[in-house]
């Protein structure tokens, strides 16, 4: 399997496992962030599947304040503190998922020749990042919510084009 395969194969494993956490969401601020993080990985897919055609790979905004509004607006949900822990497999999963993703990008900009596949490999390392942050907390969220609500913080500073 190429580079190109393998990443797009990386970024629809993500969005298929996004979307079935988001089916299986106990609260609908997280089905809203798993929802985002999906169509973030769309995003990478499309964006990897032009570079392989030697498309140009226009910068999408990214979804991290967008995230950051709804962590927000959760810290407010009184069901927050009723979550189970059933799900901790999978978000324990996404958070591995991130963390390869954003070594493998990592790699592939160090190893990049030309200016368009380092720019795009830039991108997405940063944008697997604000996804790697955003998965943890969802992990500290489901684990541990009444501690999550008093404490957490998501705040990136910008929407992280890629």
């Amino acid at each position: 399997m190429d580079m190109f395969e393998f990443s797009i194969q990386m970024e629809k494993d993500a969005e298929s496992l996004y979307r079935k956490m988001a089916d299986e969401a106990p609260v609908e601020g997280i089905k809203k962030v798993l929802l985002m993080l999906a169509e973030d990985e769309v995003h990478h897919r499309v964006a990897i599947e032009n570079l392989q055609k030697k498309l140009d790979v226009d910068p999408a905004p990214g979804t991290a304040l967008d995230i950051k509004t709804v962590f927000d607006e959760m810290k407010d949900d009184k069901e927050l503190t009723n979550i189970s822990v059933d799900a901790v497999e999978d978000y324990q999963k996404a958070v591995e998922i991130e963390k390869r993703g954003m070594e493998f990008y990592q790699e592939k900009f160090s190893e990049a020749d030309d200016p368009t596949s380092k720019k795009l490999f830039e991108l997405l390392m940063k944008q697997e990042t604000y996804h790697l942050r955003t998965v943890e907390n969802l992990l500290e969220m489901v684990q541990n919510p009444s501690w999550w609500v008093e404490n957490a913080e998501f705040n990136p500073t910008d929407s992280n084009s890629y």
